[in-house]
């Protein structure tokens, strides 16, 4: 009950940085021209409530769940290498401004070491972030639809040499990612009409 009374009045304080809205449409024209080689079909994660296109051969971890959120991860073969999606249920409709700025205060408590190497925003609106401890490097992005957001990211552990073939296809599943949409029809590569 603290923790959502303080995220309200935080929220309250920022005027919740609404930021730009993402829009699916735009997302899933961009997950069409994607290079899909090396990657499955796109298909539907419930447990995350998106469409994505995860790469052959990679394992998928067991999700993690708990009243505000759900965690989906997968990782190489080599295991040095992974991309993720947490699924939050938000208690207020906060901006990705607002997201990115709690998710630095959570990864703070867990790594003191961490730090925030940039953050931006890419043409379709998304709110992107990169950053590294002692021992991951991750990059990232954050979305919010009202009262549920998504943080997606891959990253590679920092005690291996980084794989750039692993980075590049966990890259493109992560580009290839269309949250709030996880009841859509399932295919490769995922086109609207026009």
């Amino acid at each position: 009950m603290r923790a959502a009374g303080l995220i309200a009045v935080v929220a309250v304080m920022t005027g919740c940085q609404a930021g730009r809205p993402v829009s699916s449409r735009r997302l899933i024209e961009h997950a069409a021209v994607i290079d899909f080689s090396g990657l499955r079909s796109a298909q539907a994660v419930d447990s995350v409530n998106l469409m994505c296109a995860v790469p052959r051969q990679w394992t998928a971890i067991p999700p993690k769940h708990n009243a505000l959120y759900s965690h989906q991860q997968w990782k190489s073969p080599s295991g040095h290498t992974g991309f993720g999606v947490a699924y939050i249920h938000l208690p207020l409709p906060f901006g990705t401004k607002m997201l990115v700025w709690l998710a630095k205060q959570e990864y703070s408590k867990k790594a003191d070491d961490g730090k925030v190497l940039k953050e931006w925003e890419d043409d379709l609106g998304r709110s992107w972030f990169e950053a590294e401890n002692s021992k991951y490097h991750v990059r990232g992005y954050a979305m919010t639809q009202g009262f549920e957001a998504w943080i997606i990211y891959f990253g590679y552990r920092t005690h291996y040499p980084p794989d750039p073939g692993e980075i590049s296809l966990a890259a493109r599943s992560v580009d290839s990612i269309v949250p709030g949409i996880a009841d859509a029809p399932t295919t490769q590569p995922v086109v609207m009409a026009r």
